[in-house]
């Protein structure tokens, strides 16, 4: 039967005929060690399929290496994509991270970092639920909010209300002067940002917009589209991709043509807005940066809030409006 213990420094240290001290050195960059030493250590641990034991490093330190990341619902596309941004961020400063789902759940939501407490963690990210009250300071360990600058607990986050603005300047610019703006039917601080920043713009251009709160999912879009009366609206300025890209569905099913009857733009640059025909114009959240600043904050690196900028990636949803190509001409289903 085979050894299946890992290897440990002192394998190493056998191996190169130096002492564990010297390893443990070697590997880390740190103390006085020759660089020939240190690179026949470094080569006798890929060799060997070293595995740094992070149960060690805690004992000696009185630090874990694991993180929990508590997002809201994996069902939501966008999540997946934090989670990515999160796991390379925790990856390059030598930790591992738990996720655990809220599945939309206060109670789920709280549990969930109670459990990571038990299985040693050194920190939380949440991202919290819509309209829910989340208190960082209840638990026994440093608690990092990913949110919207609305959340006085926010540490890092997109500048949605900034991101608003620009989808917003996109359609002005464009020529739209009546609009449909589409936010979150629920108490969502990211939504208010992102609305905020659109009603800005709109406002100071002249624009004329109407507002209606929908789920932020695929089918309350399509929903909308499907019943909504129209009448000399030009374009739509979705707070969330999956809404605009359902909208788009349910245009199309009517017969309206994107973006030559009707403009549509999202939020958030998901893979849906990717893939639709044709292509969504949307804004595009820096997730590295925020997971980058949440970690620091996280490991007592870094203090104080960071709101990352919002890019607006154009595609061919959007373009001037044709007033007379559609409106004057046909009747909407």
């Amino acid at each position: 039967m085979s050894d299946a213990r890992p290897i440990s420094m002192q394998n190493i240290a056998d191996a190169v005929g130096v002492s564990r001290a010297t390893v443990a050195n070697a590997l880390s960059g740190r103390g006085r060690v020759s660089a020939d030493v240190a690179e026949r250590v470094r080569a006798a641990a890929r060799a060997m399929n070293y595995v740094p034991s992070h149960a060690g490093r805690a004992l000696r330190t009185g630090r874990s290496t694991l993180l929990g990341l508590v997002v809201p619902d994996f069902s939501m596309p966008l999540f997946p994509d934090f989670v990515r941004a999160f796991e390379r961020a925790a990856q390059a400063q030598g930790m591992a991270l738990l996720v655990g789902d809220s599945m939309s759940d206060p109670a789920m939501q709280t549990k969930r970092v109670q459990d990571f407490l038990g299985r040693g963690i050194e920190a939380a990210i949440v991202i919290p639920l819509r309209g829910e009250p989340f208190d960082p300071d209840a638990f026994p360990l440093p608690v990092v909010i990913v949110d919207s600058d609305a959340n006085p607990a926010n540490v890092s986050s997109s500048d949605h209300r900034q991101g608003g603005r620009l989808a917003a300047r996109h359609l002005v610019e464009l020529g739209h002067r009546k609009v449909q703006i589409l936010r979150s039917a629920a108490q969502s601080y990211v939504s208010q940002d992102r609305v905020a920043g659109m009603r800005e713009v709109f406002d100071d251009a002249g624009t004329q917009y109407d507002e209606a709160g929908l789920r932020p999912d695929f089918d309350s879009g399509r929903d909308f589209a499907l019943q909504w009366e129209m009448n000399d609206t030009t374009a739509v300025c979705a707070a969330y991709d999956a809404i605009a890209v359902g909208v788009m569905s349910g245009l199309t099913e009517r017969g309206v043509r994107v973006p030559d009857d009707l403009s549509v733009t999202g939020f958030d640059d998901l893979i849906w807005g990717r893939i639709v025909n044709p292509p969504l114009t949307t804004i595009h959240q820096d997730l590295s940066s925020i997971a980058d600043h949440a970690l620091a904050v996280a490991t007592g690196r870094a203090e104080g809030s960071l709101l990352s900028p919002m890019t607006l990636v154009t595609r061919s949803s959007t373009a001037v409006p044709r007033f007379s190509s559609f409106f004057q001409t046909r009747k909407i289903a």
